[in-house]
């Protein structure tokens, strides 16, 4: 069944007509009345493609300089609503009391249970109560489209919390030039980690690391020859159960750290002669027995726990599970796992969590509130000066990286760190894989979740030979050139 969103962009482009909408709406999950009164809000009414030149409070405001500060005697009655997901919520009550102790605010934050990003679609659908809340980059660009989130440009800390990030992550915030969201954390996903454990017993250390998905696939070859592992020696990035960013995602992030070019800079589907290539070799590394077969049923703890067992050589992991996997109480192989350098080519993609603020066409003072909170929580502690106190927290206490440089250089998170690294040069390791982290340009579609979704369940087809490889890799293509032909992108 089609989400609500996709219902209502089909409405907003003139697909369906509203009866139509609002019968697969209520089929969806959503209540009529709800979606009625949101329909009639002015704000839905003036939806237009990102290209459009969307009428915006933010934008407006921004022209006439940036909003200005709540002033201290600021009424603050009436609390800022804060919906997270679940993930150490204790922290974030924390830092939630410290920001209200601070400013004499009332922001109440709560943890949404269950599927975090529908729900809080539909709170944006449904026109619910809502100042910040948490998004990915796909999802930000999508509650970007119809107006559903404000952009930073007309807070007063936009232009010097920018220049502060990664390049990349700095770009997967930005929509049509715009900042739309402050980082919550970042990781890179596909991080290529390295069980000493094993490749030690044949003759390999840190200068001998690959260099490229190619010396990759040569190493775990010629591990899988010489016996040195009972069973694969490679856990690839291709699980498949119950995600949306398993085999898919380790597909896409291997095409752009080879410059294999699945979609152009225009995010046309171009699909070209070494994104089949890839594909191909990962059929063989199945027939030759390189993977487990098994890697297709895991879901995401499956597939972190399987690694921590220490059975496997190398696999591109979540950053922040090096410190999962150098944990005695969780890995089988703690001190013995190293992130593998970025030396010839990248690894993986930017993963991260955003702070994005909700448009409920609230007044200039309210604004200024929003813009106050996603500032502590994605930037400074101050509204002039400060730490990145939040970001420094989670990097300390969790091993969560933040958007901003600065945080792998603060002495107590690198002193944090060096608790429970292996070795400290470690720390260099992980800054140059964030440093040299891609962000998927594709991401700012509206079709690319439709896409993945098929590509998770197809690309394992290919892999087992379910399927040809040729036929899926043409079937993807052509799927891509349909819906970016239905978006108008």
């Amino acid at each position: 069944m089609a989400s609500i969103h996709e219902h209502y962009d089909d409405l907003m482009k003139g697909r369906i007509d509203r009866r139509t909408f609002f019968k697969r709406a209520a089929a969806a999950g959503a209540a009529t009345p709800l979606i009625a009164s949101y329909l009639n809000e002015p704000a839905a009414a003036r939806h237009r493609p990102a290209s459009h030149g969307r009428f915006s409070l933010t934008t407006a405001m921004a022209q006439g300089g940036p909003v200005a500060p709540p002033p201290a005697d600021a009424d603050t009655s009436d609390p800022l609503v804060f919906r997270g997901w679940n993930f150490l919520p204790e922290i974030v009550q924390d830092n939630t009391a410290r920001f209200n102790e601070k400013y004499s605010e009332n922001a109440d934050y709560q943890t949404i249970t269950g599927d975090y990003i529908s729900i809080v679609e539909n709170f944006h659908i449904a026109n619910q109560p809502l100042d910040m809340g948490y998004a990915n980059p796909a999802t930000l660009y999508r509650w970007a489209i119809p107006e559903w989130v404000v952009d930073y440009e007309g807070w007063w800390g936009a232009e010097a919390a920018r220049g502060e990030m990664y390049e990349g992550v700095r770009d997967s915030m930005t929509i049509d030039g715009r900042l739309y969201g402050l980082p919550y954390f970042v990781s890179i996903r596909g991080t290529v980690m390295a069980n000493n454990a094993i490749l030690d017993k044949a003759g390999i250390g840190p200068a001998d690391y690959p260099k490229t998905w190619d010396e990759l696939y040569a190493q775990a070859r010629q591990l899988k020859a010489d016996g040195v592992t009972d069973g694969p020696p490679l856990l690839p990035h291709w699980f498949a159960a119950g995600v949306w960013f398993g085999v898919s995602w380790g597909y896409l992030f291997e095409c752009l750290n080879r410059g294999a070019v699945l979609f152009d800079a225009e995010n046309a589907p171009v699909f070209d002669d070494q994104t089949l290539e890839i594909l191909a070799n990962w059929r063989a590394l199945a027939e030759e027995e390189i993977i487990p077969e098994g890697v297709f049923t895991m879901g995401e703890a499956d597939y972190i726990d399987a690694f921590a067992r220490g059975t496997y050589a190398y696999s591109p992991q979540q950053i922040y599970d090096l410190k999962v996997f150098n944990d005695p109480n969780r890995s089988q192989v703690a001190g013995q796992v190293a992130p593998v350098p970025v030396v010839d080519q990248p690894w993986g993609l930017i993963d991260e969590g955003i702070y994005s603020l909700a448009n409920r066409n609230q007044t200039p003072e309210r604004l200024a509130r929003d813009y106050r909170l996603g500032g502590f929580f994605g930037y400074r502690d101050e509204i002039e000066g400060g730490e990145l106190f939040v970001a420094k927290r989670w990097a300390i206490e969790a091993a969560l990286n933040s958007g901003y440089t600065e945080i792998l250089e603060d002495p107590e998170v690198i002193a944090a760190y060096n608790e429970w690294l292996p070795e400290p040069a470690m720390l260099e390791t992980i800054n140059g894989v964030v440093n040299a982290g891609q962000f998927p340009a594709v991401w700012q579609t509206f079709w690319w979740e439709e896409w993945n979704a098929q590509a998770m369940t197809e690309l394992p087809k290919a892999i087992l030979g379910q399927t040809p490889v040729e036929e899926v890799h043409a079937g993807l293509k052509t799927l891509a050139e349909e819906l970016a032909t239905r978006y108008q992108q």
